[in-house]
């Protein structure tokens, strides 16, 4: 795997969690801001769902909170095998594969909740991350891409898709339009945007996203940030200097 996008992996890892249902007696695939209002009528398929799976579901969670994610995952697994048309269980199994790093596994999870509905933003989206990290770029693209159709909004899919081209060294533009939009969602945005912003020549930029990201509490890479902002210093006084000496 290419060194340059190992810095993404807690932040990749993070998307996915953060996609997936903390609350599995709503069974609801989506982020607490999407929660539905009380009013709201269930849709089908949650009162489809057996009981001995919703029990599953329930012991999933209660896993998950005490920090056992294979303990998790096997529930879900349970979950699955009695109802195999379970969307919210195949999305969660899929982030208990990316947490236990089989990426492979959780892209097949992923795929199987988009079978079931493949309007549900969160499991393409989370597709795109499984399909990332198995360096399967162009269909990780494709799999954002469909996400933000889906949902034009979708921090994830945005963050994804720029991650790609920054990844690729393609559109960069685009990338940088991307990763500026996410900064707050995702602190590494700012590195992958440090990184494309350096191939532009634009070093000034780069060396202030780098800035602005070793502004947050305790930042993961505080010490190989530092090194790099400093290897950006030498070379834009490097620039300065052949600028103003050439006639």
């Amino acid at each position: 795997m290419r060194a340059s996008v190992c810095v993404l992996f807690l932040g990749l890892a993070s998307a996915v969690f953060a996609q997936t249902e903390r609350q599995p007696q709503s069974l609801v695939p989506a982020d607490p801001t999407r929660l539905p209002d009380i009013a709201v009528t269930v849709p089908a398929r949650q009162l489809l769902i057996p009981s001995n799976a919703a029990k599953e579901l329930q012991r999933a969670q209660s896993a998950l909170v005490a920090g056992d994610i294979h303990s998790s995952a096997r529930h879900l697994e349970k979950a699955v095998e009695i109802y195999p048309e379970c969307l919210e269980a195949h999305n969660n199994l899929g982030s208990r594969y990316i947490e236990l790093h089989e990426y492979g596994k959780a892209a097949a999870e992923f795929q199987k909740a988009i079978e079931i509905d493949p309007r549900v933003v969160h499991a393409v989206s989370n597709l795109s991350v499984a399909l990332f990290l198995l360096e399967r770029y162009p269909e990780a693209e494709t799999a954002s891409r469909r996400a933000l159709d889906l949902d034009p909004r979708n921090l994830t899919a945005r963050y994804m898709l720029g991650t790609i081209l920054a990844t690729e060294k393609r559109n960069p533009q685009e990338a940088v339009n991307l990763l500026s939009q996410t900064k707050s969602q995702f602190a590494d945005s700012r590195l992958l945007l440090a990184m494309v912003l350096t191939r532009l020549g634009r070093l000034e930029e780069a060396q202030s996203e780098l800035r602005e990201y070793l502004k947050a509490p305790d930042p993961a890479k505080r010490q190989n940030v530092e090194r790099w902002l400093e290897r950006l210093a030498q070379a834009s006084a490097i620039n300065r200097t052949t600028q103003s000496n050439t006639p």
